[in-house]
C-alpha cells in the first residue's frame, strides 16, 4: 500500500525547497508541538500546520505523530536533531558575515553550558555587556552533561563548556577563566561551631556533611584523599547535584559543606552562614572555558570568549591553579585523549 506522504524529494531538488522549513522543523523536533514551534518562530499555529504537513511530504514521513502524552518524533525525526542544529547554526555564522563581526548589529544567538551557580555568578555582568554592545544578541544557558559536553560543542548545540567537566576529545579547546578554592560552610549559631573561631579537624569529621557530587562519578575526590592520607574520614549524610541548592540546605541543616569558595561567599550574603577555612590542604583549580576548535577563529565566537574573559579577571584567587582534575589521573582505569590548552 503506498505511503499517504509523497515520494521523498530527491537531494538533486534542493533549489525546490522552500528554505525557510528547516527552520519550521528545527522549533517542531524541539519543542514537539505545533503551537509552542509557532509561538518559537513567532507564526500562527495555521502556518506552522501548513509548515508540517510540507515537512512530511518532504521527508516521505509523519516525523510527529500523536502519543498519549502529546506529540513524539519518529525514528527518522530524532536522526534530523542534530545534523538540522548544526546546518542551522553554520547558517548563522555564514549570515553573521564571515569575515568579521559588528556587535552592534549583529543578530546572532549563543548557547552556553554552565554548571547553575557559575551561570548566576556570570550572567548578570555577561548580560550587561551584550545589552550594551551587542542588542542583538541573545543568550540561552543549558545543563551541563558531562558524558555529552565534548559531542555538544562539535555539534554546536552549545557555543561554549564554562565551568564545567568536559571529557577529552580531539579539537576540544580550552581556557582558564579564573581560580577558584574551597570554603566550608555550616548556618550560623550552628551547635558544634557556635563560638569556634576556626573549623578544627575532629569537628569537621565528626559533624554530618553535604556534598556536592559531579554526576554518577563515585571516585574519591581532593578531600576523601587528603583525609585518608591523614588517617580520617567524613560522614556523608546527603548528597544533592545542584550548587544553589546545597548552601540553602546548609543554612537550615546542622550539616556542614565543602564548595566553590565564590559559591559560599555568594551565599553567605543572602542566609545565614558562617565560613572557615577547611582544616586539611585542598588545592586551588580552575574554572574553565571549553569550544570546539572548528570556531576557535569565528569573529562572533571569539568576541564573546574575549567579554567572558574579562567579566572573570577579577574573580577566583587571582593565582594559577594548583591542580586540574578532580580525580586522580587514571582512576577510572581508562586511557584519557589530549585537549589543547588555548592561549
Amino acid at each position: 500500500m503506498p505511503s499517504k506522504y509523497a515520494r521523498r524529494m530527491p537531494a538533486t531538488e534542493l533549489s525546490n525547497v522552500n528554505l525557510n522549513l528547516l527552520v519550521a522543523l528545527e522549533a517542531l523536533l524541539r519543542t514537539g508541538s505545533v503551537s509552542r514551534a509557532a509561538t518559537r518562530v513567532h507564526v500562527t499555529t495555521s502556518a506552522m500546520s501548513h509548515s508540517l504537513a510540507a515537512l512530511r511530504r518532504l521527508f516521505d514521513d509523519p516525523l510527529l505523530v500523536r502519543t498519549g502524552r502529546g506529540m513524539g518524533l519518529t525514528p527518522l525525526a530524532q536522526s534530523l536533531v542534530t545534523p538540522l542544529s548544526s546546518l542551522l547554526r553554520s547558517a548563522e555564522r555564514l549570515f553573521d558575515g564571515g569575515g568579521g563581526f559588528d556587535p552592534a548589529h549583529a543578530d546572532r544567538r549563543f548557547v552556553l553550558a554552565a554548571p547553575d551557580f557559575l551561570a548566576t555568578m556570570l550572567l548578570p555582568p555577561l548580560w550587561a555587556r551584550v545589552a550594551r554592545e551587542a542588542p542583538g544578541v541573545r543568550l540561552e544557558v543549558v545543563p551541563t552533561h558531562r558524558r555529552a559536553n565534548a559531542w555538544l560543542l562539535e555539534t554546536g548545540e552549545i557555543d561554549l563548556a564554562l565551568g564545567a567537566v568536559v571529557d577529552d576529545a580531539a579539537g576540544i579547546l580550552r581556557t582558564d577563566l579564573c581560580t577558584e578554592g574551597f570554603l566550608c560552610a555550616v548556618r550560623a549559631g550552628h551547635p558544634a561551631l557556635r563560638r569556634a573561631k576556626a573549623l578544627d579537624l575532629d569537628a569537621y569529621a565528626r559533624i554530618p556533611h553535604l556534598m556536592i557530587t559531579l554526576g554518577d562519578d563515585g571516585r574519591p575526590t581532593w578531600i576523601d584523599e587528603e583525609l585518608a592520607r591523614l588517617g580520617r574520614t567524613r560522614q556523608v549524610a546527603l548528597r544533592v547535584r545542584y550548587f544553589m541548592s546545597a548552601p540553602l540546605v546548609v543554612a537550615n541543616t546542622d550539616l556542614l559543606m565543602t564548595g566553590p569558595a565564590m559559591l559560599l561567599r555568594y551565599f553567605a550574603g543572602l542566609v545565614p552562614l558562617s565560613l572557615f577555612a577547611p582544616p586539611i590542604a585542598l588545592p586551588t583549580y580552575p574554572e574553565e572555558m571549553y569550544w570546539h576548535q572548528r570556531f576557535d577563529h569565528d569573529p562572533a565566537h571569539r568576541w564573546l570568549r574575549e567579554r567572558l574573559r574579562e567579566i572573570c579577571a577579577d574573580l577566583g584567587t587571582g593565582t594559577a591553579p594548583e591542580r586540574r582534575r578532580w580525580n586522580p589521573p587514571g582512576a577510572a582505569g581508562k586511557p584519557r585523549g589530549r585537549r589543547t590548552r588555548a592561549r
